[in-house]
């Protein structure tokens, strides 16, 4: 190739890069976004992202040389706090005053009674249980209902089968009273009565 040629590449060469049409390599050492020769023209370092250690980047900080102007951060707008609906909290039940007045502790009772009561909310259920020594524990079927004045009668509670017990056999009798309130339910219970067959 002749000299004349090689001049008139390098000719075409600089008149291409003049021109933009060849783009030349862009070198960014640090990889911050700013080109090497953009680093020196600002002052900052080619080979470090934030120059000045202030937690920014050079091209991101205002003042890239100064570590005491950071770039000022934005406040973010503030929420209304959005507060949860109330739950409505039940009032407590205060415990009644609840008690079988008939029949008496130690009565001699037959094999069916009306169990009469005394206390408790108005309209409140009122069921009896009767424990012996041979049936255990047992919740019979009678309802009442407690009146506006707090008494309550639960008729006709069988105390004993039919047959089977003899005289003197030992029955406990107790009542139960449930109150419904906001949808729950609360059971109060009275003391204990002993009872005897007669």
């Amino acid at each position: 190739m002749k000299l004349k040629h090689i001049a008139i590449i390098g000719i075409i060469a600089l008149l291409l890069l003049a021109s933009g049409c060849v783009q030349q390599k862009v070198v960014d050492s640090d990889g911050d976004g700013w080109s090497d020769e953009q680093e020196l023209n600002a002052g900052t370092d080619p080979d470090n992202k934030d120059t000045d250690s202030d937690g920014y980047w050079d091209p991101l900080d205002e003042n890239p040389l100064d570590p005491e102007i950071p770039v000022p951060s934005v406040t973010p707008t503030p929420r209304e706090t959005v507060r949860p609906t109330p739950q409505a909290i039940p009032t407590p039940i205060p415990t009644p005053a609840f008690e079988i007045t008939y029949p008496d502790d130690g009565d001699s009772v037959p094999r069916q009674i009306n169990v009469v009561g005394q206390g408790g909310e108005p309209d409140a259920e009122v069921r009896i249980h009767v424990c012996t020594e041979d049936e255990g524990d047992r919740l019979r079927p009678n309802v009442g209902y407690v009146d506006e004045d707090g008494n309550w009668e639960v008729d006709s509670v069988q105390i004993w089968d039919p047959k089977g017990y003899p005289l003197g056999e030992e029955a406990v009798i107790y009542a139960v009273m449930t109150v419904s309130q906001l949808g729950r339910a609360t059971i109060f219970y009275s003391e204990n009565v002993t009872v005897f067959f007669e």
